[in-house]
């Protein structure tokens, strides 16, 4: 494995732990700061925008700046949002600053701006075969990250300290200032990265999408903002406050359920690479979702914290198959020097996430039978999504598939 890639990779898992573990608190400090139900979807809503908008601007900021620079930018400004909420999480300045600058991520889809660029760079350090492998253990390693930061959440919660001499005398909870920490760390990894990473993002310049890319990657785009509009509906941060206000279980009981959905996810992500051998990178993506949303229809029916843990943890078996093979499928139909604009267009189509958090943030203030709303609308719109990517890609084969391998597997 080149050291590109083990870099990437480790930021990877190390990002994974910072979003697993802040969205086990994040929903819930918010809720202790003051902030009402219909408040905290809102302000989840606008951390999906910002990191998402900032994912769009990359590949404009790739035209003028080194690559390694726009990482280390965006690895700032993670850190500096996390310690403005760890500093004080009920100034609305403060929290307003750290969710538009993009690296607050407390889901376990990575819409943000680091998430394009490590795709990108990814995508120059393998060859086509292995392509899929390669996003199949990158994403791998960013959900035992989350298992593993999940996990810690609860202990990192109950060390909050009250009131800390110089700072505002209001809780702060040691899981931002951690996650503020792994921003800071994340800089220097990413400047170790090799001047590869800069003459890769180089030959991206000229031109933002190609013709022959253009109308691919906005179709791809359109389908994937319907699926993340639905995921936004259910992210890991609403759902834990879902659970809290339905079973009120305990901080580290809900960390426990979220460390064992991330830690199968991320075991499943294996399973999708022999499948996207064997089957396609489509019909992958399409036939392991279909299943997936069919249970997430039914979490919302259970009767106890037991059942509805067990049915999302099932569910995270293999929901995220697709989550390689889109990324694999995306950076393999579009020319090489289209990758970086590709990446930023279609995780900032996600970008619709941040319109779903807010929609659900309503739908649990009302309260009653309303609660189930939310998860028969994602359940509904993510099969939608299934059907529609299958019947618009599956003829349109990448290059593994077709036998015209556009670059050969020596960087394996």
């Amino acid at each position: 494995m080149q050291r590109d890639q083990v870099l990437l990779m480790g930021a990877r898992t190390a990002r994974g732990f910072g979003a697993g573990a802040l969205s086990i608190v994040i929903a819930l400090d918010l809720a202790g700061t003051g902030y009402s139900t219909l408040a905290i979807g809102l302000l989840l809503g606008l951390a999906l925008g910002g990191g998402a908008s900032w994912a769009l601007a990359v590949p404009y900021l790739e035209r003028y700046w080194r690559r390694r620079s726009v990482f280390a930018l965006s690895a700032g400004a993670l850190a500096l949002g996390g310690l403005l909420l760890w500093i004080d999480l009920a100034n609305p300045g403060f929290l307003l600053v750290a969710l538009l600058l993009g690296g607050i991520v407390a889901s376990s889809a990575d819409v943000s701006p680091l998430g394009a660029l490590e795709q990108a760079a990814l995508a120059g350090t393998t060859g086509d075969r292995g392509r899929t492998r390669t996003y199949a253990v990158y994403n791998l390693l960013g959900y035992v990250g989350a298992a593993v930061g999940a996990l810690a959440a609860g202990p990192l919660n109950g060390s909050r300290a009250l009131s800390i001499a110089g700072l505002p005398s209001v809780p702060h909870d040691a899981t931002l200032l951690l996650y503020a920490l792994l921003g800071l760390g994340l800089i220097p990894a990413y400047r170790g990265l090799s001047r590869d990473v800069d003459r890769q993002a180089g030959r991206e310049r000229p031109a933002l999408l190609s013709a022959p890319s253009r109308s691919i990657v906005y179709a791809l785009s359109e389908l994937f903002a319907v699926d993340a509009f639905a995921g936004g509906l259910i992210v890991n941060s609403l759902l834990v406050y879902y659970f809290s206000i339905r079973f009120h279980p305990a901080v580290d009981l809900l960390g426990v359920v979220f460390f064992l959905s991330n830690l199968m996810a991320g075991v499943s992500l294996l399973l999708a690479v022999p499948l996207a051998r064997r089957f396609g990178l489509v019909n992958t993506m399409v036939f392991t979702h279909l299943p997936s949303n069919v249970l997430l229809i039914v979490v919302v029916f259970a009767p106890s914290f037991a059942l509805a843990s067990l049915l999302w943890v099932a569910r995270a078996t293999l929901s995220q198959m697709d989550v390689p093979t889109r990324q694999s499928y995306t950076q393999a139909v579009v020319w090489p020097g289209d990758r970086a604009a590709a990446a930023g267009y279609t995780t900032a189509a996600r970008s619709c996430q941040a319109f779903g958090a807010p929609v659900t943030g309503g739908f649990l203030a009302l309260g009653g039978p309303w609660v189930a709303a939310p998860f028969a609308l994602a359940g509904s719109l993510k099969i939608a999504y299934d059907l529609a990517i299958y019947r618009r890609f599956r003829r349109l084969r990448p290059p593994e598939e077709s036998g015209d391998e556009a670059q050969s597997d020596s960087n394996d």
